[in-house]
Protein backbone atom coordinates (compact mmCIF):
# COMPACT_ATOMS: atom_id res chain seq x y z
CA UNK A 1 0.00 0.00 0.00
CA UNK A 2 1.59 3.36 -1.29
CA UNK A 3 1.28 6.50 0.48
CA UNK A 4 -1.90 7.47 -1.40
CA UNK A 5 -3.94 4.48 -0.12
CA UNK A 6 -2.99 4.58 3.04
CA UNK A 7 -3.89 8.30 3.48
CA UNK A 8 -7.36 7.57 1.81
CA UNK A 9 -7.77 4.53 3.69
CA UNK A 10 -7.49 6.65 6.90
CA UNK A 11 -9.17 9.27 6.10
CA UNK A 12 -12.41 6.71 5.17
CA UNK A 13 -14.59 5.68 7.20
CA UNK A 14 -13.74 2.76 9.51
CA UNK A 15 -15.69 -0.48 8.87
CA UNK A 16 -13.67 -3.22 10.51
CA UNK A 17 -15.61 -5.88 12.43
CA UNK A 18 -15.84 -3.52 15.40
CA UNK A 19 -17.32 -0.84 14.25
CA UNK A 20 -19.64 -3.17 11.85
CA UNK A 21 -20.43 -5.33 15.34
CA UNK A 22 -21.12 -1.72 17.19
CA UNK A 23 -23.94 -0.74 14.53
CA UNK A 24 -25.43 -4.14 14.37
CA UNK A 25 -25.63 -3.70 18.41
CA UNK A 26 -27.12 -0.37 18.31
CA UNK A 27 -29.66 -1.19 15.45
CA UNK A 28 -30.79 -4.16 17.25
CA UNK A 29 -31.23 -2.05 20.40
CA UNK A 30 -33.28 0.68 18.57
CA UNK A 31 -35.16 -1.97 16.77
CA UNK A 32 -36.07 -3.77 20.68
CA UNK A 33 -37.07 -0.20 21.79
CA UNK A 34 -39.68 0.37 18.37
CA UNK A 35 -40.94 -2.78 19.09
CA UNK A 36 -41.68 -2.07 23.17
CA UNK A 37 -42.62 1.20 22.62
CA UNK A 38 -45.37 0.08 20.10
CA UNK A 39 -46.35 -2.90 22.34
CA UNK A 40 -46.60 0.27 25.82
CA UNK A 41 -49.00 2.22 23.45
CA UNK A 42 -51.31 -0.63 22.79
CA UNK A 43 -51.43 -1.10 26.43
CA UNK A 44 -51.73 2.49 26.83
CA UNK A 45 -54.91 2.54 24.34
CA UNK A 46 -56.57 0.03 26.29
CA UNK A 47 -55.78 1.13 30.30
CA UNK A 48 -56.47 4.78 29.49
CA UNK A 49 -60.32 3.91 27.57
CA UNK A 50 -60.50 1.19 30.58
CA UNK A 51 -59.73 3.64 33.09
CA UNK A 52 -61.59 6.64 31.73
CA UNK A 53 -64.54 5.46 29.98
CA UNK A 54 -65.05 2.46 32.28
CA UNK A 55 -64.33 2.80 35.69
CA UNK A 56 -64.79 6.36 35.91
CA UNK A 57 -67.49 7.10 33.33
CA UNK A 58 -70.14 7.32 36.51
CA UNK A 59 -67.89 10.40 37.14
CA UNK A 60 -67.06 12.06 33.93
CA UNK A 61 -70.95 11.58 32.70
CA UNK A 62 -72.58 12.61 35.87
CA UNK A 63 -74.77 9.43 35.32
CA UNK A 64 -76.60 11.80 32.67
CA UNK A 65 -77.57 8.83 30.48
CA UNK A 66 -76.45 9.96 27.10
CA UNK A 67 -76.61 7.78 24.53
CA UNK A 68 -73.59 5.64 24.10
CA UNK A 69 -72.63 3.20 21.34
CA UNK A 70 -73.71 0.29 23.08
CA UNK A 71 -77.05 1.60 23.28
CA UNK A 72 -77.35 2.49 19.84
CA UNK A 73 -75.92 -0.99 19.18
CA UNK A 74 -78.99 -2.32 21.01
CA UNK A 75 -81.41 -0.28 19.21
CA UNK A 76 -80.16 -0.78 15.38
CA UNK A 77 -80.50 -5.02 16.96
CA UNK A 78 -84.20 -4.27 18.88
CA UNK A 79 -87.42 -2.85 17.53
CA UNK A 80 -87.38 0.76 18.25
CA UNK A 81 -85.35 1.91 15.46
CA UNK A 82 -87.91 4.72 15.91
CA UNK A 83 -85.66 5.58 18.91
CA UNK A 84 -82.14 6.02 17.05
CA UNK A 85 -80.53 9.69 17.33
CA UNK A 86 -81.13 11.47 14.34
CA UNK A 87 -78.48 14.02 14.43
CA UNK A 88 -77.93 14.32 10.74
CA UNK A 89 -80.90 11.74 9.76
CA UNK A 90 -83.71 14.59 10.55
CA UNK A 91 -82.50 17.33 8.88
CA UNK A 92 -81.64 15.62 5.99
CA UNK A 93 -84.94 13.78 5.24
CA UNK A 94 -86.93 17.01 6.30
CA UNK A 95 -85.18 18.73 3.09
CA UNK A 96 -85.72 15.40 1.20
CA UNK A 97 -89.22 15.12 1.84
CA UNK A 98 -89.88 18.87 1.09
CA UNK A 99 -88.11 18.62 -2.08
CA UNK A 100 -89.90 15.71 -3.17
CA UNK A 101 -92.55 17.21 -2.34
CA UNK A 102 -92.13 20.79 -3.92
CA UNK A 103 -90.11 20.10 -6.63
CA UNK A 104 -87.62 22.35 -7.44
CA UNK A 105 -87.29 24.92 -5.08
CA UNK A 106 -85.42 26.91 -2.24
CA UNK A 107 -85.47 24.02 -0.08
CA UNK A 108 -82.94 26.18 2.33
CA UNK A 109 -85.06 29.23 2.84
CA UNK A 110 -88.51 26.61 3.95
CA UNK A 111 -86.65 23.90 5.25
CA UNK A 112 -83.66 26.28 7.67
CA UNK A 113 -84.36 29.54 7.78
CA UNK A 114 -88.30 28.99 8.06
CA UNK A 115 -88.74 25.73 9.68
CA UNK A 116 -85.49 26.61 11.51
CA UNK A 117 -84.11 22.69 10.84
CA UNK A 118 -80.56 22.84 10.97
CA UNK A 119 -80.29 21.11 7.23
CA UNK A 120 -76.51 22.51 6.75
CA UNK A 121 -75.45 20.34 4.36
CA UNK A 122 -74.81 20.67 0.61
CA UNK A 123 -77.89 19.47 -2.07
CA UNK A 124 -75.35 16.92 -2.97
CA UNK A 125 -75.65 14.87 0.25
CA UNK A 126 -78.79 13.71 -0.86
CA UNK A 127 -77.80 11.68 -3.27
CA UNK A 128 -76.70 9.16 -0.71
CA UNK A 129 -81.09 9.50 0.41
CA UNK A 130 -81.97 9.28 -3.80
CA UNK A 131 -79.64 6.14 -4.05
CA UNK A 132 -80.82 4.19 -0.64
CA UNK A 133 -84.31 5.31 -2.03
CA UNK A 134 -84.20 4.10 -5.44
CA UNK A 135 -83.20 0.33 -3.85
CA UNK A 136 -85.62 0.41 -0.82
CA UNK A 137 -83.79 1.09 1.49
CA UNK A 138 -84.58 4.17 3.26
CA UNK A 139 -84.90 3.53 6.84
CA UNK A 140 -83.18 4.45 10.16
CA UNK A 141 -82.24 1.06 10.83
CA UNK A 142 -80.81 0.57 7.23
CA UNK A 143 -79.22 4.41 8.00
CA UNK A 144 -77.93 3.07 11.74
CA UNK A 145 -76.40 -0.23 10.59
CA UNK A 146 -74.33 1.51 7.50
CA UNK A 147 -72.60 3.60 10.02
CA UNK A 148 -71.63 0.64 11.84
CA UNK A 149 -70.35 -0.85 9.13
CA UNK A 150 -68.57 2.98 8.58
CA UNK A 151 -67.37 2.43 12.14
CA UNK A 152 -65.61 -0.83 11.24
CA UNK A 153 -64.53 0.51 8.00
CA UNK A 154 -62.78 3.25 10.25
CA UNK A 155 -61.25 0.42 12.72
CA UNK A 156 -59.64 -1.53 9.49
CA UNK A 157 -58.76 1.39 7.77
CA UNK A 158 -56.47 2.36 10.68
CA UNK A 159 -55.16 -1.36 10.67
CA UNK A 160 -53.82 -0.40 7.62
CA UNK A 161 -52.62 2.41 7.61
CA UNK A 162 -50.35 1.68 10.93
CA UNK A 163 -49.21 -1.24 9.06
CA UNK A 164 -48.04 1.24 5.93
CA UNK A 165 -46.93 3.70 8.36
CA UNK A 166 -44.40 0.87 10.11
CA UNK A 167 -43.16 -0.02 6.37
CA UNK A 168 -43.10 3.20 4.79
CA UNK A 169 -41.36 4.93 7.52
CA UNK A 170 -38.80 1.97 8.02
CA UNK A 171 -40.03 -0.19 11.35
CA UNK A 172 -40.83 -3.22 9.57
CA UNK A 173 -37.79 -5.13 10.40
CA UNK A 174 -38.46 -4.18 13.81
CA UNK A 175 -41.83 -5.43 13.83
CA UNK A 176 -40.98 -8.39 11.10
CA UNK A 177 -42.44 -11.76 13.35
CA UNK A 178 -45.97 -12.56 13.27
CA UNK A 179 -46.72 -11.18 17.05
CA UNK A 180 -45.31 -7.31 16.33
CA UNK A 181 -47.60 -6.95 13.23
CA UNK A 182 -50.30 -8.49 14.78
CA UNK A 183 -50.26 -5.60 17.60
CA UNK A 184 -49.45 -3.13 15.52
CA UNK A 185 -52.43 -3.58 13.75
CA UNK A 186 -54.37 -4.36 16.42
CA UNK A 187 -53.46 -0.88 17.91
CA UNK A 188 -54.81 0.68 14.76
CA UNK A 189 -57.92 -1.00 15.34
CA UNK A 190 -58.59 -0.63 19.16
CA UNK A 191 -57.37 3.03 19.38
CA UNK A 192 -60.67 3.78 16.50
CA UNK A 193 -63.12 1.97 18.55
CA UNK A 194 -61.81 4.24 21.69
CA UNK A 195 -61.85 7.39 19.79
CA UNK A 196 -64.42 9.66 21.49
CA UNK A 197 -65.06 11.24 18.02
CA UNK A 198 -65.61 8.32 16.14
CA UNK A 199 -67.49 6.64 18.91
CA UNK A 200 -69.45 10.03 18.87
CA UNK A 201 -70.49 10.31 15.42
CA UNK A 202 -71.66 6.88 15.85
CA UNK A 203 -73.89 7.16 18.84
CA UNK A 204 -75.71 10.41 18.25
CA UNK A 205 -76.23 9.33 14.34
CA UNK A 206 -73.81 11.45 12.43
CA UNK A 207 -73.21 11.18 9.23
CA UNK A 208 -69.68 12.49 9.94
CA UNK A 209 -68.89 8.82 10.27
CA UNK A 210 -68.91 8.19 6.80
CA UNK A 211 -66.39 11.40 6.40
CA UNK A 212 -63.94 9.75 9.60
CA UNK A 213 -63.42 6.16 7.81
CA UNK A 214 -62.85 8.63 4.42
CA UNK A 215 -59.96 10.25 5.72
CA UNK A 216 -58.83 7.13 7.03
CA UNK A 217 -58.45 6.09 3.66
CA UNK A 218 -57.43 8.63 1.75
CA UNK A 219 -54.62 8.99 4.47
CA UNK A 220 -53.93 5.08 3.60
CA UNK A 221 -54.18 5.76 -0.38
CA UNK A 222 -51.49 8.81 -0.13
CA UNK A 223 -49.53 7.23 2.00
CA UNK A 224 -49.45 4.39 -0.64
CA UNK A 225 -48.68 7.10 -3.54
CA UNK A 226 -52.02 6.33 -4.54
CA UNK A 227 -52.73 10.19 -4.98
CA UNK A 228 -55.76 9.29 -7.27
CA UNK A 229 -57.57 7.32 -5.12
CA UNK A 230 -57.04 9.90 -2.10
CA UNK A 231 -58.54 12.58 -4.06
CA UNK A 232 -62.12 9.85 -4.76
CA UNK A 233 -62.48 9.82 -1.05
CA UNK A 234 -61.89 13.29 -0.31
CA UNK A 235 -64.02 14.07 -3.17
CA UNK A 236 -66.92 12.21 -1.49
CA UNK A 237 -66.44 13.94 1.57
CA UNK A 238 -66.77 17.06 -0.48
CA UNK A 239 -70.31 16.26 -1.60
CA UNK A 240 -71.67 16.54 2.00
CA UNK A 241 -68.96 18.52 3.53
CA UNK A 242 -67.29 21.27 1.21
CA UNK A 243 -64.90 22.70 3.58
CA UNK A 244 -62.97 19.53 2.26
CA UNK A 245 -63.48 21.16 -1.00
CA UNK A 246 -59.74 23.09 0.18
CA UNK A 247 -57.83 20.45 -0.75
CA UNK A 248 -58.04 20.37 -4.27
CA UNK A 249 -56.50 24.25 -4.01
CA UNK A 250 -53.81 22.07 -1.52
CA UNK A 251 -53.45 19.42 -4.28
CA UNK A 252 -53.28 22.42 -7.20
CA UNK A 253 -50.54 23.89 -5.11
CA UNK A 254 -48.70 20.95 -5.24
CA UNK A 255 -49.23 19.99 -8.67
CA UNK A 256 -50.97 16.63 -7.14
CA UNK A 257 -52.55 15.91 -10.56
CA UNK A 258 -53.47 12.53 -10.48
CA UNK A 259 -55.14 14.12 -6.73
CA UNK A 260 -57.06 16.66 -8.47
CA UNK A 261 -58.45 13.90 -11.29
CA UNK A 262 -59.76 11.60 -8.82
CA UNK A 263 -61.29 14.49 -6.89
CA UNK A 264 -62.81 16.02 -9.31
CA UNK A 265 -63.99 12.51 -10.91
CA UNK A 266 -66.25 12.56 -7.86
CA UNK A 267 -67.56 16.17 -7.40
CA UNK A 268 -68.56 16.99 -10.61
CA UNK A 269 -70.92 14.32 -12.04
CA UNK A 270 -71.96 14.92 -8.11
CA UNK A 271 -73.10 18.27 -8.44
CA UNK A 272 -74.05 17.96 -12.16
CA UNK A 273 -76.73 15.12 -10.40
CA UNK A 274 -77.59 17.17 -7.73
CA UNK A 275 -78.47 20.39 -10.44
CA UNK A 276 -80.54 17.89 -12.29
CA UNK A 277 -82.78 16.75 -9.96
CA UNK A 278 -83.37 19.80 -7.37
CA UNK A 279 -81.82 22.65 -9.83
CA UNK A 280 -78.79 24.93 -10.11
CA UNK A 281 -80.21 27.85 -8.32
CA UNK A 282 -81.34 25.87 -5.30
CA UNK A 283 -77.93 24.37 -5.19
CA UNK A 284 -76.59 28.06 -5.12
CA UNK A 285 -78.78 28.92 -2.39
CA UNK A 286 -76.47 26.82 0.06
CA UNK A 287 -74.14 30.33 0.10
CA UNK A 288 -76.64 31.54 2.00
CA UNK A 289 -76.36 29.10 4.74
CA UNK A 290 -72.74 29.08 4.82
CA UNK A 291 -72.88 32.92 5.17
CA UNK A 292 -75.49 32.67 8.08
CA UNK A 293 -73.03 30.59 9.58
CA UNK A 294 -70.58 32.29 9.16
CA UNK A 295 -71.92 35.14 10.71
CA UNK A 296 -73.53 33.47 14.26
CA UNK A 297 -71.73 29.98 14.67
CA UNK A 298 -72.65 27.87 17.39
CA UNK A 299 -72.24 28.90 21.23
CA UNK A 300 -73.24 24.94 22.63
CA UNK A 301 -70.04 23.15 23.91
CA UNK A 302 -70.02 21.00 21.44
CA UNK A 303 -68.77 23.36 19.17
CA UNK A 304 -65.01 23.13 19.45
CA UNK A 305 -63.33 25.93 17.47
CA UNK A 306 -62.47 30.17 18.20
CA UNK A 307 -66.29 30.70 17.51
CA UNK A 308 -67.61 28.17 20.25
CA UNK A 309 -64.62 29.66 22.43
CA UNK A 310 -65.99 33.14 22.09
CA UNK A 311 -69.19 32.47 22.46
CA UNK A 312 -68.64 31.03 25.82
CA UNK A 313 -66.54 33.18 27.16
CA UNK A 314 -68.44 36.45 26.09
CA UNK A 315 -71.45 34.13 27.48
CA UNK A 316 -73.34 34.86 24.21
CA UNK A 317 -76.02 31.87 23.89
CA UNK A 318 -76.72 29.05 25.35
CA UNK A 319 -74.08 26.84 26.24
CA UNK A 320 -75.27 23.36 28.00
CA UNK A 321 -77.83 20.96 27.27
CA UNK A 322 -80.18 21.47 29.92
CA UNK A 323 -83.73 20.19 31.04
CA UNK A 324 -84.32 23.96 32.52
CA UNK A 325 -86.26 26.78 29.73
CA UNK A 326 -84.47 29.99 28.93
CA UNK A 327 -80.91 30.71 27.90
CA UNK A 328 -79.10 27.75 29.50
CA UNK A 329 -81.05 25.39 27.33
CA UNK A 330 -79.14 24.46 23.64
CA UNK A 331 -82.05 24.21 21.24
CA UNK A 332 -81.27 22.62 17.77
CA UNK A 333 -82.87 25.42 16.27
CA UNK A 334 -81.54 27.82 17.98
CA UNK A 335 -78.31 30.33 17.18
CA UNK A 336 -76.64 32.46 19.46
CA UNK A 337 -77.36 36.22 18.78
CA UNK A 338 -75.13 38.23 16.56
CA UNK A 339 -71.67 39.37 17.82
CA UNK A 340 -69.34 41.51 15.42
CA UNK A 341 -66.46 40.72 17.65
CA UNK A 342 -67.11 36.71 17.73
CA UNK A 343 -67.85 37.56 13.27
CA UNK A 344 -64.51 39.12 12.63
CA UNK A 345 -62.11 36.36 14.98
CA UNK A 346 -64.20 33.45 13.34
CA UNK A 347 -63.39 34.85 10.11
CA UNK A 348 -59.77 36.12 10.89
CA UNK A 349 -59.12 32.92 12.66
CA UNK A 350 -60.53 30.98 9.81
CA UNK A 351 -58.59 32.45 7.21
CA UNK A 352 -55.25 31.76 8.81
CA UNK A 353 -56.04 28.61 9.54
CA UNK A 354 -56.95 28.17 5.82
CA UNK A 355 -54.24 29.44 4.69
CA UNK A 356 -51.06 28.40 7.05
CA UNK A 357 -53.00 24.52 6.06
CA UNK A 358 -52.84 25.26 2.24
CA UNK A 359 -49.46 26.56 2.30
CA UNK A 360 -47.42 24.77 4.66
CA UNK A 361 -44.48 22.30 3.88
CA UNK A 362 -41.38 20.70 5.15
CA UNK A 363 -38.91 23.13 4.60
CA UNK A 364 -36.35 20.94 3.28
CA UNK A 365 -38.93 20.14 0.23
CA UNK A 366 -37.90 16.14 0.57
CA UNK A 367 -39.73 14.02 -1.39
CA UNK A 368 -39.66 10.03 -2.09
CA UNK A 369 -38.09 8.89 -5.31
CA UNK A 370 -36.18 10.16 -8.14
CA UNK A 371 -35.56 13.33 -10.07
CA UNK A 372 -38.31 16.11 -10.45
CA UNK A 373 -41.38 13.96 -9.74
CA UNK A 374 -40.22 12.65 -6.43
CA UNK A 375 -38.99 16.43 -5.48
CA UNK A 376 -42.70 17.29 -6.16
CA UNK A 377 -44.12 14.65 -4.12
CA UNK A 378 -45.24 16.69 -0.85
CA UNK A 379 -44.83 14.20 2.58
CA UNK A 380 -47.81 12.83 4.22
CA UNK A 381 -46.78 15.56 7.16
CA UNK A 382 -48.18 18.20 4.93
CA UNK A 383 -51.74 16.33 3.93
CA UNK A 384 -52.27 15.62 7.95
CA UNK A 385 -51.41 19.73 9.10
CA UNK A 386 -54.29 20.68 5.88
CA UNK A 387 -56.59 18.19 7.17
CA UNK A 388 -55.76 19.61 10.63
CA UNK A 389 -56.30 23.05 9.77
CA UNK A 390 -59.27 23.00 7.86
CA UNK A 391 -61.43 21.40 10.31
CA UNK A 392 -60.13 23.23 13.29
CA UNK A 393 -60.41 26.77 11.22
CA UNK A 394 -64.52 26.83 10.46
CA UNK A 395 -66.97 28.20 12.22
CA UNK A 396 -68.39 24.59 13.67
CA UNK A 397 -67.03 22.08 13.88
CA UNK A 398 -68.41 19.30 16.39
CA UNK A 399 -66.62 16.51 18.37
CA UNK A 400 -67.21 13.99 15.84
CA UNK A 401 -65.67 16.25 13.21
CA UNK A 402 -61.86 15.33 15.54
CA UNK A 403 -62.09 12.31 14.22
CA UNK A 404 -59.16 13.66 11.35
CA UNK A 405 -57.20 13.66 14.44
CA UNK A 406 -57.07 9.48 14.42
CA UNK A 407 -54.33 9.46 11.25
CA UNK A 408 -52.38 12.51 12.82
CA UNK A 409 -51.98 10.39 16.10
CA UNK A 410 -50.64 6.98 13.85
CA UNK A 411 -48.39 9.29 11.69
CA UNK A 412 -47.00 10.95 15.28
CA UNK A 413 -46.53 7.68 16.67
CA UNK A 414 -44.13 6.66 14.41
CA UNK A 415 -42.31 10.09 13.79
CA UNK A 416 -41.60 10.57 17.99
CA UNK A 417 -40.38 6.66 18.36
CA UNK A 418 -37.94 7.28 15.44
CA UNK A 419 -37.09 10.46 17.50
CA UNK A 420 -36.54 8.83 20.72
CA UNK A 421 -34.45 6.50 19.25
CA UNK A 422 -32.14 9.12 18.20
CA UNK A 423 -32.76 11.53 20.91
CA UNK A 424 -33.94 9.71 24.26
CA UNK A 425 -35.26 12.39 26.26
CA UNK A 426 -36.68 14.57 23.40
CA UNK A 427 -38.53 11.93 21.81
CA UNK A 428 -40.27 10.14 25.35
CA UNK A 429 -40.92 14.15 26.50
CA UNK A 430 -43.18 14.50 23.14
CA UNK A 431 -44.78 10.78 23.10
CA UNK A 432 -45.98 11.42 26.80
CA UNK A 433 -47.34 14.87 25.12
CA UNK A 434 -48.83 12.56 22.35
CA UNK A 435 -49.72 10.03 24.70
CA UNK A 436 -51.74 12.59 27.18
CA UNK A 437 -53.52 13.93 23.83
CA UNK A 438 -54.60 10.50 22.73
CA UNK A 439 -56.10 10.02 26.39
CA UNK A 440 -57.89 13.29 26.41
CA UNK A 441 -59.38 13.01 22.42
CA UNK A 442 -60.60 9.47 23.59
CA UNK A 443 -62.76 10.57 26.44
CA UNK A 444 -65.95 12.56 27.22
CA UNK A 445 -64.61 14.78 29.61
CA UNK A 446 -67.24 17.71 29.24
CA UNK A 447 -69.85 16.88 31.96
CA UNK A 448 -66.84 18.05 34.94
CA UNK A 449 -65.71 20.99 32.93
CA UNK A 450 -69.19 21.68 32.04
CA UNK A 451 -69.29 22.92 35.65
CA UNK A 452 -67.69 25.66 34.86
CA UNK A 453 -70.01 26.71 31.93
CA UNK A 454 -71.01 30.35 34.03
CA UNK A 455 -67.50 31.00 35.05
CA UNK A 456 -65.05 33.03 33.01
CA UNK A 457 -62.63 29.71 33.04
CA UNK A 458 -65.44 28.00 30.48
CA UNK A 459 -62.48 27.85 27.96
CA UNK A 460 -61.45 25.00 29.14
CA UNK A 461 -64.60 23.24 27.98
CA UNK A 462 -62.74 23.95 24.62
CA UNK A 463 -60.10 21.29 25.60
CA UNK A 464 -60.50 19.49 22.50
CA UNK A 465 -59.84 22.50 20.24
CA UNK A 466 -56.65 23.09 22.29
CA UNK A 467 -55.29 19.08 21.70
CA UNK A 468 -56.11 19.65 18.44
CA UNK A 469 -53.62 22.57 18.12
CA UNK A 470 -51.37 20.71 20.73
CA UNK A 471 -50.93 17.97 18.02
CA UNK A 472 -50.91 20.30 14.92
CA UNK A 473 -47.99 21.90 16.90
CA UNK A 474 -46.44 18.30 17.01
CA UNK A 475 -46.91 17.30 13.67
CA UNK A 476 -45.31 20.80 12.68
CA UNK A 477 -42.25 20.93 14.86
CA UNK A 478 -41.08 17.18 14.31
CA UNK A 479 -41.86 17.36 10.59
CA UNK A 480 -38.74 18.67 9.57
CA UNK A 481 -36.46 16.62 11.93
CA UNK A 482 -34.21 14.06 9.86
CA UNK A 483 -35.14 10.57 10.59
CA UNK A 484 -32.46 8.02 10.88
CA UNK A 485 -31.58 5.93 8.24
CA UNK A 486 -33.36 2.47 8.15
CA UNK A 487 -33.05 -0.32 6.24
CA UNK A 488 -36.65 -1.00 4.38
CA UNK A 489 -38.10 -3.37 2.38
CA UNK A 490 -40.84 -0.66 1.30
CA UNK A 491 -40.30 2.48 -0.33
CA UNK A 492 -39.74 5.52 1.74
CA UNK A 493 -42.41 7.95 3.21
CA UNK A 494 -41.32 11.34 2.73
CA UNK A 495 -42.07 12.14 6.12
CA UNK A 496 -39.64 14.45 7.41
Amino acid sequence: MDSKEFASAASGPLEGPLIKGRRAVTKLGGDRFVAWTLSVAFLFVLSADTLLGVVLRPYLDGGAGDTTAWDVLLLVMGKSPERLPLDSWEPMMTAFTWLHEHGKGDVYDAVFFTQHVKFQYPLTSLLVLEAMSAVGLLHLRVYALINLLMVVATAGGMALLMRELAERMGFDRALRNGVSRLTLAALGAVAALCFFPVVKAFAVGQIQVWLNAAFVFATLFYVRDQRALAGVMLGASTLIKPQMSLFVVWALLRREWSFVIGWAAVVVPGFIAACALYGFSASLHYLDVLSFLGQYGESYNSNQTVNGLLHRLLHNGPNLLSNTSGDSEWRGSAFPPYNPLVHVATLVSGVLFVLFGLLWRVKDGAGSGAGDAGARRQPIASFLVAGTCFTIGTPIAWVPHYGVLLPVCAYLLFVLIDLAVRDRRRGLRKLLLLGIGFAILSNDLFHPLNELADTSYNILQSYLFFTALMLLHLLVTTADAPNRPRQSSAPPLPAA
